[in-house]
């Protein structure tokens, strides 16, 4: 009885050491995907700008000519 009760205690010890590694791995890999969702957020939201820059340039580009055309 003695010894079931200590194979019971080593086993329920194994389990919360497992259970805490466990912990420790997800708040790792939460803190490592919000990471990564930051970082290519950014690179979307960079893209997205540049896009835009380039569209702004393009638009504007055409409204001079067609200002430049409306004139003669």
């Amino acid at each position: 009885m003695k010894e079931s009760k200590s194979n019971f205690e080593k086993n329920l010890d194994e389990i919360k050491q497992s259970q805490l590694r466990m912990e420790k791995g997800q708040e790792r890999f939460q803190k490592e995907l919000a990471e990564i969702l930051s970082i290519h957020s950014d690179r979307i939201v960079d893209h997205l700008d540049n896009r835009t820059e380039a569209l702004n340039k393009r638009v504007y580009k055409a409204e001079a000519e067609i200002e430049r055309s409306s004139r003669q």
